[in-house]
């Protein structure tokens, strides 16, 4: 009898629990939402979604193209910033995820105002979500230029 070991590179992974960074209260650590990374994939999964359920007709392809597009380019830019060896490399990456996330956020009000057939609440979701990635994209990029001033 062949016993077989559950393949679990697929499954997403339990985050390890580890203690909270120097200078930061417990407190604070519990009230810590998702990191930027997941914020920024969960976004980009469910404008997966929204593009995949749109019409196929030229409209609804045309804009679940841009969604695709401009959706995932933010991601794999915020990942190419993860690797960035220079702070001023890091830095352009940012702006670049910034800018695929005006882009998407532009995509969606027109999705939204030119009353394609879609999910409207699933367009209001990501409206939200685009506009607080947008503004962390922005802060953060802000923090990094007054660092490098110093």
């Amino acid at each position: 009898m062949k016993t077989t070991t559950p393949d679990n590179r697929w499954k997403p992974q339990e985050k390890a629990n580890v203690s909270a960074p120097k200078g930061v209260a417990p407190a604070q650590e519990e009230r810590r939402g998702p990191d930027l990374s997941d914020r920024l994939l969960s976004f980009t999964a469910n404008l997966l979604g929204l593009a995949g359920s749109l019409p196929e007709d030229r409209a609804g392809g045309h804009l679940a193209e841009q969604l695709l597009r401009a959706g995932t380019s933010a991601y794999f830019r915020h990942g190419e910033a993860e690797g960035s060896p220079s702070a001023k490399e890091f830095t352009e990456k940012f702006r670049a995820s910034l800018t695929e996330l005006r882009i998407s956020r532009r995509a969606l009000q027109l999705l939204e105002k030119a009353g394609v057939p879609c999910d409207g609440q699933a367009v209001r979701t990501a409206l939200e979500e685009v506009d607080i990635l947008i503004r962390i994209f922005f802060s953060s990029i802000r923090t990094l230029e007054n660092k490098a001033a110093v």
